[in-house]
């Protein structure tokens, strides 16, 4: 483990240190090839990982639901088992352009779409040939070229680029960083245009990289260059790109075999959705975002397959799926684990909304995936260094709370007022704080970073790494309040190196320092909705390890594994600064309505739900109790048969309290929901849905119109009586609704023959107003709120 303490409260610290000199170099060395990243995390994992599911679960053959269900094997212990089969373990995608060619064709002036087809080989050996050597390029190295003409891409024009050895071209920026050669760093980084994003090195080549530059024609050719190898030379590789002045780009395979590799264009920095193409196949649809194939040869594990296999003989009651795998499979090429976020409906932190838990087998409960890869690449001590991460100092316990902090981190960033686009506190796929960023030694990377003064060479030195979550990360996290967070800084111009460098203690470096208050990020963001006081602080994991079929795990696997899962617990929790809690153990579903959060106004009486997901076959009591800001009966039953089961709960105060609901059957878990209590002068109403519908006087419209009922952390609140009047001779149906449990109410209406049609909803004396207007044909809704209104 690293020498730095895990966080507490006294690590907030920060000492004021004076604005400083810029300086002009570093001492410190960077390494022409890093260590394996600890995660292959990336913006678009989501999308990635289960575009590739789609992909590889073709022609895969499943037995029925059932049928896996029946077969599934037991867990030991807490540890959840899993074999291969049914497409847990897929072979994913060969590389199988070679001897083709592949189209981006531009439909409109300036490129900002394309179309793709795929045609046969058109590798163009004389342009090769012909073309000026590019002398001297080394691997992870970059030329920055002139064109003949200006060209378009997605939308911009470009009169210069820069050849990067790895198989790609960027604009504006060069890149010729060894990290991953991913999709993430193909949609995060530059505009991209990537024949072969792969970790060539043509300083091994026979032939070299070869340029071509005429007044209608471009063409970057690799001719026999080969993959980096660290003894003797790597597989060797022959393929070009080929820019036309009208903006259209191909590439052309003559002899690429076994590549595993990205291949596609991009506009960069995260610009739009990243489609996930069968490049022989091609399509004809225009895409204004990035288009990419990624090649694997090797097996990987199937994390949506795999989720869904879990989910045949285990309940829904977990926060966080946790993969190993016993069979050697890493979790991405050059990855230690990746995370991949399948919910999140919250704001503030920099990531944006998520849903894809139901393709996982999650009905409603599951926010994130995490595959760690293969148990053989840890060592059994939890607190020992991961060998793969020695210089950042990762164990195995650090690695699993890095790729459970992805949920929240690293997203956010203040802006660069030169590029607003930029997001300069991240490093590596913007999904980690940068080097240069003084983390306070944050497990999402960065650095504790010592500021030595001005005048002083160098500048700057790193001290601590991967000691926790710091004070930024547990407000991102919604942990800490933003008061609690104190300022930090940024090196820019850092001399330290790549921005997406693994942490390393004793880095000197040199740079200009710029402040950061928590202020400036929250203007950068948005407000962190839910705040700490009613976001989620306890979570639910589940320990899975896959095997190989019919191969039972051995005892010291299941050793292994059962440590790293025990000493989690104590670890996340230490990690927040006691701020949060892991719960690692294998149960039974309990639903309560108000997970993770809800709200209920002083004085009023709200309903709550219990659920299960399969009837028990004698009565279940749930025990409820709170911190006496909201009243609740001592316990509520499910009834043998029954699933669920309704409970009242009141506002006595105002403030926030925590409901917790403990079945007396220990093989269920326990619930803990954050209750706000507040005033009506604290909720909103808002038109959820039912707006812009076509409308028939006298008749009802087709939707109800749904008035939701909230808070300034999107809380719901069940159980609010709302009221309603509408305008123009139209009726309701229904003129009183009450909140349900995601807090909202619904009307049915008929909308009256005049040009004005208003429906008016109000809670109470407060006056709180919601509107919906239209003419005969349309009922249209928008939202006016009064926070006072006698």
């Amino acid at each position: 483990m690293s020498s730095n303490p895990v966080y507490t409260y006294s690590v907030l610290k920060m000492k004021s240190i004076a604005f400083p000199l810029v300086l002009l170099f570093s001492l410190s060395v960077t390494q022409a090839r890093q260590e394996p990243v600890v995660c292959g995390t990336g913006a678009d994992a989501a999308r990635l990982t289960w575009q590739l599911h789609q992909n590889a679960a073709r022609g895969v053959k499943k037995r029925s639901p059932q049928a896996m269900a029946n077969a599934a094997l037991p867990d030991s212990g807490q540890i959840a088992i899993l074999d291969d089969t049914d497409g847990a373990v897929a072979r994913r995608n060969e590389f199988n352009l070679n001897k083709k060619t592949v189209r981006f064709l531009p439909s409109t002036a300036n490129a900002s779409r394309y179309r793709v087809e795929a045609t046969g080989d058109t590798y163009d050996a004389a342009a090769a040939a012909s073309g000026t050597l590019v002398s001297g390029i080394g691997d992870d190295d970059s030329r920055d070229l002139d064109l003949p003409f200006s060209f378009p891409f997605f939308g911009g024009q470009y009169k210069k680029l820069s050849l990067n050895s790895d198989g790609n071209l960027t604009f504006s920026v060069a890149d010729a960083g060894s990290g991953e050669r991913s999709l993430g760093r193909l949609t995060a980084g530059p505009a991209r245009i990537a024949p072969l994003f792969e970790d060539l090195d043509p300083t091994q080549s026979r032939r070299g990289i070869t340029i071509l530059s005429a007044a209608d024609l471009f063409v970057v050719s690799w001719d026999a260059v080969p993959r980096y190898s660290d003894f003797g030379t790597g597989t060797v590789f022959t393929f070009q790109v080929r820019l036309f002045p009208d903006g259209k780009i191909e590439f052309a395979y003559s002899n690429v075999v076994g590549s595993e590799s990205v291949v596609g264009i991009a506009p960069g920095r995260l610009q739009g959705a990243t489609s996930i193409l069968d490049f022989t196949i091609g399509s004809s649809q225009e895409f204004s975002a990035a288009i990419a194939e990624r090649f694997l040869g090797n097996d990987e594990l199937d994390i949506y397959s795999a989720a869904q296999k879990f989910y045949l003989n285990h309940e829904d009651s977990y926060d966080y799926l946790v993969f190993y795998n016993a069979l050697g499979i890493p979790a991405s090429s050059g990855a230690v684990a990746f995370e991949v976020t399948v919910r999140n409906n919250r704001t503030g932190f920099g990531d944006g909304p998520a849903d894809l838990g139901f393709e996982a087998g999650s009905r409603r409960r599951l926010q994130a995936i995490l595959n760690m890869g293969p148990l053989t690449q840890y060592p059994l001590d939890p607190n020992a260094v991961v060998s793969a991460r020695r210089l950042t100092g990762d164990t195995p316990l650090t690695v699993l709370g890095h790729e459970a902090g992805h949920l929240f981190l690293a997203f956010a960033s203040v802006r660069d007022a030169g590029d607003p686009e930029a997001r300069p506190m991240l490093g590596r796929s913007l999904v980690h704080w940068n080097f240069a960023f003084n983390s306070e030694a944050s497990l999402l990377e960065g650095n504790q970073i010592r500021d030595n003064g001005p005048g002083v060479t160098p500048r700057f030195t790193t001290i601590g790494t991967v000691a926790g979550y710091a004070p930024l990360d547990q407000y991102l996290m919604g942990f800490l309040p933003s008061q609690q967070v104190p300022p930090t800084f940024l090196v820019q111009n850092a001399t330290s190196g790549n921005s997406g460098r693994a942490p390393q203690t004793g880095v000197g470096f040199n740079g200009t320092r710029r402040d950061i208050q928590i202020n400036e990020i929250i203007q950068a963001e948005g407000r962190r909705t839910p705040d700490y006081t009613v976001a989620q602080r306890r979570f639910r994991f589940a320990f899975v390890l896959v095997t190989q079929s019919g191969t039972a795990p051995t005892a010291a696997q299941l050793s292994q594994l059962d440590a790293y899962r025990a000493q989690f617990e104590s670890f996340y929790n230490r990690a927040a600064s006691q701020n949060a809690t892991a719960d690692t153990t294998l149960k039974k579903a309990l639903r309560v309505s108000t997970f993770p959060a809800a709200g209920v106004l002083a004085g009023s009486t709200a309903s709550g739900k219990v659920a299960v997901e399969t009837a028990p076959a004698t009565p279940l009591t749930v025990m409820l109790r709170s911190g006496g800001a909201i009243g609740v009966p001592a316990s509520v039953t499910i009834a043998a048969g029954a699933t669920e089961a309704s409970f009242q709960f009141t506002g006595l105060r105002e403030g926030v309290d925590e409901l917790v609901a403990e079945p007396s059957d220990s093989q269920y878990e326990i619930v803990n929901s954050r209750i706000q209590v507040a005033a009506a002068a604290a909720v909103t109403l808002s038109v959820d849905s039912g707006n812009n519908q076509r409308a028939a006087s006298g008749v009802e419209l087709p939707q109800p119109v749904a008035i939701r009922v909230t808070d300034v952390n999107a809380l719901p609140y069940p159980g609010i009586s709302v009221q309603a009047t509408v305008s123009s001779g139209g009726s309701l149906i229904t003129a009183t609704s009450v909140t349900d449990e995601l807090g909202v109410a619904r009307f049915r209406w008929k909308p009256g023959p005049g040009p004005l049609n208003e429906l008016t909803a109000s809670i109470g004396s407060t006056g709180v107003v919601a509107a919906a207007l239209g003419t005969p044909n349309f009922a249209a809704a928008s939202v006016v709120n009064a926070a006072s209104f006698a």
